[in-house]
Formats: structure tokens, C-alpha cells, sequence
């Protein structure tokens, strides 16, 4: 019996495996695209961190900066790491959820409650930014680099163990885990309810699930969405992963917060929000796009 796309949810497939392979695909593509964006916003997190002096005046300021001097590839610093970490991370973070929404519990039609798809996201979200957390350290490492020639990945690994021994990679789990469970169920779960609500609101008219006006309006409200409520997170990330523990800046997330927000403000919690949503906001569209049309290509219903 054919298997009817609906049933399948937002983004399912008719294999767990062709979605694993398909998140692959497209989290790669929008890391490459992005990564210039990424490190200036990697950038903008870090300067002035505990009262330090600023370098960047804004995010237009820290590119030209990056370009000028330390020359075009610097703003593809890390990127290594990043494709690494997309093929584990973005595999695992879109592949598995509609499965685990699925184990939640979903409706003849595939639809499931909202705090469902939240829970589904959260899981995903966890789990792959844990077992990733290596690489995207070594990533921040690499994007906060201002040498012109910087170590490359491995001996950026190399380096860290032998400063702060092998669970010096796992330095920063916390906001990193914690950005991405915020980041994957808040994303995951607006782009499922947002595109369910504008074909249920005939919003595009006569536009069906496969119709890209619909792929790129739910992507970036969740986009948008998910970045707001990712940033503090994401600056407490950024400053750990790129300090050594015995530098003593910090002792864990929630002091880097405080220690924030202390010395710098709330609004420093925000830091890179610009830079991240422009990242962010094109790199959900090129995924979900991706995504929507490796599905329609090689996941026919009739299979």
C-alpha cells in the first residue's frame, strides 16, 4: 500500500534512514553557505566578554575587519569542525524527529499536539549537541582565532587535551546541550505548527505541503523564533568552549550568565543576535528547502 505523505508529519520520510541522509545533505549545504556569517557572530560574543576592551564596532565592522586582516578564507574559519559536527549533529537533530514524534504519539494523519513536538525537538536537540560537543568546541576555537594562520582541526583537538585533558572537550556541554534542545524544539516545532496552520489557513492559496512559498515562510518564523530564544545560550557556548578552565573566567553556564550580565548588561545576553538571525534565518530556509526537496525527489509516496 502506498504510503501518503501526510502520515508521515512535517518533515517525515518513509525511512528513518533516507531522513538521517537527507538532514545530512542539507545541514552540510547551509553550514557552508553560513559559515562566514557564524564567524562574526562568534566574534561579536566574545569581545568585551568581563569588561575587555571591544574590537568590533557591529556585525558589517567585524567582517570587513576579518576580511582585511586576516584575508577571505578567515571567514571560513572552522568550518572543518562544522561539517563534521553538521553530519552527526544535523543528522541526528532533524532525522530523528519526526520518529520520536512519532513514539510520542501522533494521529491517522500524522499531527501530533504541540507539546509533543516540543518534547520530540528537545530530545533530538539534547542529544545531538552532547554527543557533538568536541567538534563544536574546537569549531569556536578555530572561528575565534585571529591568526592569520591558525592550527588546523586536529591539532586544535590536540591542543585542548593536552591544556585541559580529554574532558576539556567536553568544556561548555551545558549551554551547548541547553542551546540546542532550546534551539531544536522551539525550531522544529514552530516550522511543524507554522506550516500546518498556512495550509490549514489556505494563507498561500491553493499552496500544498510541497509548495516552496510555504517551505520558506515556515522556516523563517521558525528561524526567527528559535534564534531569540537560543542567543543567551549560545553566548555562554561560545565564551566557555573558547576559555580554558584554567584561565578560571568562568566556572560553568550559569555563571558565565550572571557574570554577563553583571559586568555587561542583560542586552549582553543578545550579543550577535543581528549576525546570528542572519545566519540562522537563511540557514533554517536552506535546510527545510533542502530538506522539502530531496523529499519530493527521492521519497515519492508511490515508492
Amino acid at each position: 500500500m502506498a504510503t501518503s505523505k501526510a502520515k508521515r508529519g512535517s518533515i517525515g520520510t518513509s525511512t528513518p534512514w533516507k531522513g538521517f541522509a537527507f538532514s545530512c545533505v542539507a545541514c552540510c549545504t547551509a553550514e557552508v553557505l553560513t559559515c562566514p556569517i557564524d564567524v562574526v557572530k562568534v566574534r561579536l560574543q566574545l569581545q568585551g566578554q568581563l569588561g575587555a576592551k571591544r574590537v568590533y564596532s557591529g556585525a558589517m565592522n567585524a567582517f570587513w575587519t576579518i576580511f582585511r586582516n586576516e584575508g577571505p578564507t578567515a571567514l571560513w574559519k572552522g568550518v572543518s569542525p562544522a561539517l563534521a559536527r553538521q553530519a552527526t549533529y544535523g543528522s541526528l537533530r532533524y532525522g530523528a524527529y519526526e520518529p520520536i514524534k512519532g513514539f510520542l504519539g501522533v494521529d491517522a494523519e500524522g499531527n501530533s499536539p504541540l507539546w509533543k513536538k516540543i518534547a520530540a525537538g528537545a530530545i533530538t536537540g539534547v542529544f545531538s549537541g552532547s554527543i557533538t560537543n568536541p567538534v563544536d568546541l574546537v569549531k569556536v576555537r578555530l572561528q575565534a582565532n585571529t591568526s592569520k594562520n591558525p592550527p588546523g582541526m586536529l591539532q586544535t583537538f590536540k591542543h585542548v587535551c593536552q591544556t585541559d585533558g580529554f574532558w576539556g572537550l567536553y568544556r561548555g556541554v551545558v549551554p551547548a546541550s541547553s542551546r540546542t534542545c532550546v534551539g531544536a524544539m522551539s525550531e522544529l516545532a514552530c516550522y511543524d505548527e507554522i506550516k500546518e496552520g498556512v495550509l490549514r489557513s489556505n494563507v498561500f492559496h491553493g499552496a500544498t505541503g510541497s509548495s516552496m512559498e510555504v517551505h520558506v515562510a515556515s522556516a523563517l518564523g521558525a528561524g526567527l523564533f528559535s534564534c531569540f530564544c537560543m542567543n543567551p545560550f549560545d553566548v555562554a557556548r561560545s565564551r566557555l568552549m573558547n576559555s580554558s578552565a584554567g584561565e578560571g573566567k568562568y566556572r560553568g553556564m550559569f555563571d558565565c550568565l550572571t557574570s554577563t550580565v553583571r559586568t555587561e548588561g542583560t542586552l549582553a545576553l543578545w550579543k550577535g543576535f543581528f549576525p546570528s538571525y542572519a545566519r540562522i534565518g537563511p540557514r533554517v530556509v536552506i535546510i527545510f528547502v533542502v530538506l522539502e526537496q530531496l523529499r519530493a525527489i527521492f521519497d515519492s509516496p508511490n515508492e
